[in-house]
């Protein structure tokens, strides 16, 4: 009998070309009239607002502009909010943008008072105002995740996951080459991890794509890097779509941890970044959990059934027909390690290749890789 499996992405994903057209329909559909905007001061700047009001332009929507800096403090931001009557929320960039705006949402929904304190799961009730996600780079699953941070405390709901995320090149600003490869093997552990020990057929599809996302466009953009790529200048033509890829396999990202919550690499990467919180192209949570997902891997071949069929979104059809079953594992490890060694030969130092090059102590290897278990069937 098959076990039974959920699986929960209320977020509509729009990608490609002309993915912002479709905004203004989506909002109407959702009886929204009058969003704000909620973009940072580099978006700002590089003016990749005026690519949402082009689409909005001659629609039924009045957009309000806040930038976190114009906005000040949060208080002000909930205040504008209020007394100006908007009624939905477009996050119009990544992190502290998204975190702010899904705050926000809380605050007028259900109070200011319900963010003095945690909220984990089932205690937000009832629906939240649209909110809509456009990301300016890539990130590493946390905007479309049904979890935020704010003033130090955690909220988890499903309700928190953007009712819509919009994702295109046009949006893409200079991303440097650290933040690249961050979200890259980020968005690459977490798919794989799910992948292979999820059991869930629903988040294996979304996994599957994920993979595929980041092995189209990771080391083409880590090789392309430019590194004094500014964050308020748009990105170059050649890397745009590349770009808009790797943000949507991070937003697929997200939707996998909300629906798969006790992911190994996540954790030890979080371990991680408290043990190191200034990331850097050589040294980040995203290459610490890759490091941690082959550790992951190397250890479960024996007991992993679909270990051996992630070589197929890793490679491709024909490189997967060519290995014969038992070795399959071994392959889609070599795949990744290959992925990790090129990686490296981009990075000037080059990149830890192992967790006991990655500057840990013992002690702090024996902490990440103990995390590093699966229950065996």
């Amino acid at each position: 009998m098959t076990a039974l499996n959920h699986f929960l992405c209320r977020t509509k994903t729009a990608f490609g070309t002309h993915a912002l057209d479709h905004l203004p329909f989506d909002l109407s559909g959702m009886n929204a009239r009058k969003p704000i905007v909620i973009t940072d001061q580099a978006a700002r700047d590089a003016g990749v607002h005026l690519a949402l009001a082009g689409a909005c332009r001659d629609t039924h929507l009045a957009l309000g502009l806040a930038t976190l800096t114009d906005a000040g403090d949060f208080e002000t931001l909930y205040h504008l909010f209020v007394d100006k009557g908007y009624d939905s929320i477009i996050a119009l960039g990544t992190g502290l943008v998204v975190q702010t705006a899904k705050a926000l949402n809380l605050a007028v929904c259900l109070g200011p008072e319900r963010l003095r304190s945690p909220a984990g799961p089932g205690q937000i009730k009832g629906p939240l105002l649209p909110l809509v996600y456009i990301p300016t780079h890539p990130e590493t699953g946390q905007d479309t995740a049904g979890e935020t941070f704010f003033s130090g405390y955690c909220f988890v709901s499903a309700n928190l996951m953007p009712d819509i995320a919009v994702i295109t090149a046009e949006t893409m600003l200079g991303t440097p080459q650290a933040a690249v490869l961050d979200s890259g093997l980020s968005s690459l552990a977490t798919c794989c991890e799910a992948f292979a020990f999820s059991g869930n057929p629903f988040v294996r599809s979304y996994a599957d794509a994920g993979i595929r996302l980041v092995m189209d466009t990771l080391l083409f953009l880590a090789q392309q890097s430019d590194h004094g790529d500014l964050l308020c200048q748009k990105a170059g033509k050649n890397r745009q779509l590349p770009l808009a890829k790797l943000a949507h396999a991070a937003a697929v990202s997200g939707y996998i941890q909300s629906n798969f919550p006790d992911l190994k690499t996540r954790q030890a990467g979080a371990h991680f970044t408290a043990l190191h919180p200034a990331p850097s192209a050589s040294l980040s949570s995203g290459l610490c959990m890759a490091l941690a997902l082959v550790h992951l891997f190397e250890n479960s071949k024996d007991t992993c059934p679909w270990l051996g069929k992630l070589l197929l979104p890793l490679t491709d059809a024909a490189y997967y027909a060519g290995v014969p079953g038992p070795g399959q594992p071994d392959a889609a490890v070599r795949v990744i390690r290959k992925l990790l060694h090129a990686l490296s030969e981009t990075v000037p130092g080059g990149m830890p290749k192992t967790l006991d090059a990655a500057g840990l102590t013992p002690r702090q290897i024996s902490q990440i890789t103990d995390l590093l278990t699966y229950a065996q069937p």
